[in-house]
């Protein structure tokens, strides 16, 4: 069975100056405990690189694109961007929209 999806994914991906992973990581999930109050953020992940040290990757669902807009330009936001802009050496942003999303298969019966 196929679960609805939310209306809009953000995948960020960004990359931090070295040295500062730990700051980043902190000031994310502080700032998580806030995004998670907007009424139409259906979650979000915090993902590290394995491969390539300082590079992260920030997926959140939201039920549309203009509510996503409305929280880019929330004070809340604008306050963690100030924060951030310093710790980071590039990033870059897409906003996908989910067609499909499948849960695990049950495991079988004995």
């Amino acid at each position: 069975m196929t679960a609805k999806p939310a209306g809009l994914r953000v995948l960020l991906r960004i990359r931090i100056t070295p040295g500062q992973e730990a700051a980043f990581e902190e000031l994310w999930r502080g700032h998580a405990e806030t995004v998670r109050r907007f009424p139409d953020n259906h979650g979000q992940q915090l993902l590290r690189d394995t491969s390539e040290p300082g590079s992260y990757t920030v997926l959140t669902d939201w039920t549309d694109e203009p509510s996503f807009r409305a929280f880019e330009r929330s004070a809340e936001q604008q306050a963690y961007l100030k924060v951030l802009w310093p710790l980071r050496e590039g990033g870059e942003m897409r906003l996908l929209e989910p067609l499909h999303e499948l849960s695990p298969a049950a495991p079988a019966e004995a």
